[in-house]
């Protein structure tokens, strides 16, 4: 999960998620449903079922992605052979149409070498830091100078300090943060580069959650684009340390790192389908993201969504069926730096976007699935309903239409488009402990409890592909009431008055 594009906006709104199954119980009941399924599509399913939870390959695909591949930072050698595989497998499955397709990132990133970094003053001792994501890479010999701690992140606030910010390195944590985030995240963003304009040597992002694990989080503008000045994030106690010592008098650190940085990379999402059978050209869309980020394998984040969607694909082909309408896997780069990859596919497949009736989107990890979330549509949790009892043996009948992540990972470059979009939804609190960690390793993956999520995914898509349905796409004002419906047309003003959303 991009999940706001910084994973550390995750954190702040975590709690949100205990509302969610409450919430959509009354609307849940209330909905008529709006798919009409046969006896005979009804077996099939089951069969399609059966398959993935006996037969199912997600595991030893998200296996192969973090233990054979390793880390895919966006536009990496590592991420390019991750493409490589899909190609070959979604081939090798039979699929048809299996290609690439490419957009430009403004720059790709990575370490060339571990951060250092030490408080010298008000004595010398090691400080847990390492290069935050789409960061320069600091000056030879590294950036050295007094701390100054923003607690409140805005530009009215950056620009009232600026006196104290010249020449300093600037530490905010996560309280700055969630003073910043109220006002949207691409205010965040600006106060982020205003710390920069206003001559500060460096930034610290005291976002870790323990000493040995910083999370990482991209500072890129949700753009791909290099940060105006070397960032660092610090692991928790470090920070807390900062704070502490600067309450009593003047902290000097120092760090330094290296990335090697590529300006304006061809990128390429991987797309691959299985026709349908009315040759309406109608499709659903079955999506995660392929890359991660690197202290880990990405096993998780989003190597468990990644390896599902193939795994649908490879359960439809073994079970023989034949969908009406065309199933179309995507497999998206970029969402770790804004989701740029689902973004861009949205921008280049605009003209035939009509023809999707449906988006799944599954990115929070292997947990046992406790559904979907859905953002602020009746007919998506009517839609639902058909299926309610097989989902149900799954443990993953319920509905979320809490409107805390509508703008977290691949789904949204399409809902604000109109087309019904679903996120799976599983519960995410073991996933936050290793998320954009070096934790974030196959090891953490439940095997029956990845083919629980990848099965409630391939029954959905595969219902709605298959049923007739009274689906259909949002017009714009309609998107609006529906963002603000679930209190998130805030968020996405903010995303369009920045230029992250077409």
């Amino acid at each position: 999960m991009r999940k706001r594009h910084l994973s550390f906006a995750l954190s702040l709104i975590l709690p949100a998620f205990s509302l969610c199954a409450h919430a959509q119980s009354a609307a849940q009941s209330t909905t008529k449903p709006v798919l009409k399924l046969s006896d005979a599509a009804h077996a099939d399913l089951i069969r399609l079922g059966g398959q993935m939870m006996v037969a199912g390959k997600a595991y030893e695909y998200d296996r192969e992605l973090a233990d054979e591949i390793g880390p895919r930072l966006t536009g990496s050698a590592n991420y390019v052979q991750a493409t490589d595989w899909a190609v070959a497998e979604f081939k090798r499955l039979g699929l048809s149409t299996v290609h690439k397709e490419g957009w430009t990132i403004p720059a790709t990133w990575e370490p060339e070498n571990l951060a250092s970094a030490r408080m010298i003053a008000p004595h010398e001792q090691r400080l847990h830091l390492e290069s935050e994501g789409w960061s320069p890479s600091t000056p030879e010999g590294g950036v050295r100078g007094k701390v100054v701690y923003l607690g409140e992140l805005k530009g009215a606030s950056v620009q009232a300090h600026a006196a104290e910010i010249k020449g300093s390195i600037v530490l905010v944590d996560g309280q700055s943060v969630d003073s910043a985030i109220q006002d949207g995240f691409g205010k965040l963003f600006d106060a982020l580069n205003e710390i920069g304009k206003a001559g500060a040597k460096g930034l610290i992002l005291g976002i870790g959650t323990t000493n040995d694990a910083p999370s990482f989080v991209g500072v890129t503008n949700f753009n791909g684009s290099i940060a105006n000045l070397p960032t660092g994030n610090l692991g928790l106690e470090d920070t807390l340390l900062l704070k502490r010592l600067l309450a009593r008098g003047p902290v000097e650190v120092e760090f330094s790192f290296k990335n090697h940085i590529r300006k304006n990379v061809t990128v390429n999402n991987v797309v691959a389908e299985i026709p349908g059978t009315d040759n309406s050209g109608d499709y659903v869309l079955i999506g995660g993201h392929l890359d991660s980020w690197h202290p880990g394998t990405g096993a998780q984040d989003n190597g468990t969504g990644a390896a599902s969607v193939v795994a649908v694909a490879q359960a439809v082909m073994a079970s023989g069926l034949k969908p009406r309408r065309t199933m179309r896997f995507v497999l998206f780069g970029g969402e770790e730096e804004g989701t740029i990859g689902s973004i861009r596919y949205a921008e280049q497949h605009a003209s035939d976007l009509v023809h999707c009736v449906g988006v799944f989107v599954t990115d929070t990890g292997s947990e046992a699935p406790k559904g979907w979330y859905t953002f602020g549509r009746a007919d998506e949790i009517g839609a639902l309903q058909a299926i309610q009892p097989l989902l149900d043996s799954l443990g993953a009948g319920g509905v979320s239409n809490n409107g805390e992540y509508t703008f977290e990972t691949d789904e949204s470059a399409f809902l604000v488009k109109g087309v019904p979009a679903f996120v799976l939804w599983t519960p995410v609190d073991k996933y936050f402990q290793i998320h954009h960690k070096p934790s974030d390793t196959f090891d953490k993956v439940n095997q029956r409890d990845l083919n629980l999520g990848a099965a409630t995914v391939g029954l959905t898509a595969y219902a709605i592909a298959d049923a007739n349905n009274e689906l259909t796409h949002s017009s714009a004002s309609q998107v609006i009431d529906q963002l603000k419906a679930i209190k998130a047309y805030t968020e996405y003003e903010d995303m369009m008055e920045h230029h992250v959303l077409q």
